[in-house]
């Protein structure tokens, strides 16, 4: 499967991973997790992966590629929504009908803070790490962890203020706001070694039919 591999298969394998990871975190963010005092929902656990792949893609094929990834994400996910609503509207006999719903519905206002918070915190983070690279060609590991902070800030403070202010006492919002942050930042460092190696990795390949578009 991976024998033979170009940058413009890689590009074709990573894009993929992106929309799968974001689909993935939709459907865990409709439950939360507790740890101590601090309320998290579930897809803090892959949602920092998008961000992940942001880097890789930022950094080997540029700001305009990764931008047509997260564009088409934007695409992808409305598209899900929508249909999740459309199978809600007609009856079923499926003894899971009410989970199916409970499980998938969302709120108008949480939709239009996920949809947001993802478009502008992505491609934040893209064009941040791409003018550092532009600026220091040296310090990978500084361009991806602080192009990423960016973003998953701008992330985490658009969604969870939107989704919750109003509804949640403002400490409260503010503490999930913190927590999300240092929590995506902490899983970027950690994950670092990994992003590298890939980097380092796609490097080495050819162009293939990406020659003259990178």
């Amino acid at each position: 499967m991976f024998e033979n591999v170009t940058k413009a298969r890689a590009y074709a394998y990573l894009a993929g991973v992106f929309w799968a990871f974001m689909i993935i975190s939709n459907i865990l963010a409709t439950r939360t997790l507790e740890i101590e005092f601090i309320v998290l929902p579930c897809s803090i656990l892959t949602f920092p992966v998008l961000f992940i792949v942001n880097d890789i893609l930022s950094e080997i094929y540029g700001y305009n590629m990764t931008k047509d990834i997260i564009y088409l994400g934007f695409i992808i996910n409305t598209f899900a929504i929508v249909l999740y609503h459309i199978a809600m509207l007609f009856p079923s006999n499926s003894p899971n009908a009410d989970a199916f719903a409970m499980l998938l519905s969302t709120t108008p206002r949480l939709f239009v803070a996920g949809l947001i918070s993802y478009m502008l915190g992505n491609l934040l983070n893209s064009k941040v790490l791409v003018v550092l690279k532009e600026k220091y060609s040296d310090g990978l590991f500084v361009r991806c962890i602080l192009s990423t902070v960016i973003g998953e800030t701008v992330d985490s403070i658009i969604f969870i203020s939107i989704s919750f202010i109003g509804v949640l006492p403002s400490d409260v919002v503010l503490t999930m706001i913190c927590c999300q942050i240092v929590f995506k930042s902490l899983y970027e460092i950690l994950a670092y070694p990994v992003t590298r190696k890939v980097i380092f990795r796609l490097r080495t390949l050819d162009d293939g039919e990406l020659k003259g578009q990178i």
